[in-house]
């Protein structure tokens, strides 16, 4: 069983101050400077009596320090409990959280009920509260979304995929980009679409994407046809097609253009999100100090093998 939950929605602007003050480990004076200090927009100063305000460069380290502790209140109420003879009863509760946005497994959903009763207390104390709207228990069979990502258990197999929500943000956003350029240069679309291709595609290269990064260059050369076809309504489409499309290494819709720079022509090609290759992200010891010079001989060799893997 899995809870999936977000904060409120005014995380940021709901923190208690008083909580900060005396539980951050910062002097308290410049702390309370900061926290009060308002906020002027449209030459308009508006008092801060409440909360970190979002935008600020204090703001996110002020609010990942006031949920410090949340991961080891849950591990405190659910040990691993002895059971004799060697045999240890694992709960299997686990939180992990990502700014305001966090997840926690249990093996049933009687201890995330209760789990869910000790996290609305600990907020409680620092101002907060869940949002009910967005707090789902559900089973791992079932899957849910996470950071972008979906995690469910096919057949008792553990994959996670790109959300279909992440999906429907990416293409919405290549549907901005092309339709938004339409008397833009082909060269000049690449340059705004690589990197949008680029971004997507790293992010997602560590799970199970391989046959979804095929089906976004699918799509993605359907918008750029009519990208193209919008151009020329006078002309045949086998026309259109030989002028911004081509063949290389076998691979047929290579979307490439050329732009003239000092009387010599230069190659503009978009990229095809099946050649980032998945890399499978090898999880890190949870001990594991960067800055530690006992743990300096893992990372070397942690860093290496990731070098090899990204050769290869």
């Amino acid at each position: 069983m899995v809870s999936r939950r977000r904060l409120h929605k005014g995380c940021f602007d709901h923190i208690e101050h008083d909580w900060f003050v005396k539980h951050v480990q910062i002097d308290s004076e410049v702390l309370t400077k900061w926290l009060t200090c308002g906020v002027i927009f449209n030459r308009i100063f508006t008092p801060t009596t409440e909360g970190t305000p979002q935008g600020g460069i204090i703001s996110p380290t002020l609010a990942n320090a006031t949920l410090d502790g949340m991961e080891k209140s849950v591990k405190e109420a659910y040990p691993n409990i002895p059971l004799g003879k060697g045999k240890v009863y694992h709960p299997k509760v686990n939180l992990i959280r990502y700014a305001d946005d966090f997840i926690v497994t249990a093996d049933n959903r009687e201890t995330l009920e209760d789990i869910k009763t000790l996290l609305v207390d600990f907020l409680a104390q620092r101002g907060l509260t869940l949002s009910e709207e967005k707090t789902l228990i559900t089973n791992i069979s079932e899957g849910f979304d996470f950071l972008g990502f979906n995690v469910r258990k096919y057949s008792g197999k553990l994959l996670i995929k790109p959300a279909k929500k992440s999906l429907k943000k990416l293409t919405e956003k290549l549907h901005e980009v092309i339709f938004s350029n339409k008397a833009a240069s082909q060269w000049s679309l690449i340059e705004k679409l690589n990197p949008v291709i680029s971004g997507w595609g790293n992010y997602f290269r560590h799970v199970v994407s391989k046959k979804l990064f095929a089906k976004i260059d699918h799509i993605l050369v359907g918008m750029l046809k009519r990208w193209a076809f919008r151009r020329h309504g006078n002309k045949s489409k086998g026309w259109v097609i030989d002028r911004y499309f081509t063949s290389e290494n076998n691979r047929k819709w290579v979307f490439q253009g050329t732009r003239k720079v000092k009387d010599t022509k230069q190659a503009f090609t978009l990229k095809k999100m099946a050649d980032i290759p998945i890399v499978r992200y090898v999880k890190i010891m949870k001990d594991a100090n960067p800055f530690d010079p006992e743990w300096f001989d893992y990372f070397d060799a942690r860093s290496r093998k990731a070098s090899r893997v990204r050769c290869a």
